[in-house]
Formats: C-alpha cells, sequence, structure tokens
C-alpha cells in the first residue's frame, strides 16, 4: 500500500492505510469493531476529506 501512495498509522486493531493526499486527521485515527443487527463491521473515525480536494476529482 505504501508503494501506491498510502500512509499508514497504528491503530488498537492494527494498521490504518489512507491516501496521502485530500484528507486531514486533525488529532488521532480511531478504529472501533462494531455489530449491528445486519452487518458486523470497523468504523474509522479521525480522517477528515478535504472539500476542495474532492471537487477537484469531481471535476476531473
Amino acid at each position: 500500500m505504501l508503494e501506491k501512495g498510502y500512509e499508514t498509522d497504528q491503530s488498537e486493531l492494527g494498521n490504518v492505510y489512507y491516501p496521502k493526499e485530500g484528507i486531514e486527521i486533525p488529532d488521532h485515527i480511531i478504529v472501533k469493531y462494531v455489530e449491528y443487527p445486519w452487518v458486523t463491521c470497523f468504523e474509522v473515525e479521525g480522517i477528515e476529506i478535504i472539500k476542495e480536494a474532492m471537487q477537484k476529482d469531481i471535476e476531473e
């Protein structure tokens, strides 16, 4: 993943990979293991999409 342009951070549940550009990490990344009646999944908090970067991708 690193050679594809992603950064990595360590969480309680393992590594979190995210793109180098277009996001902001204001504090730290939190990964939660969540069970809903219809699905069991991981939820990630602490990564925000920079709207300008998102708009640029839409225009291209």
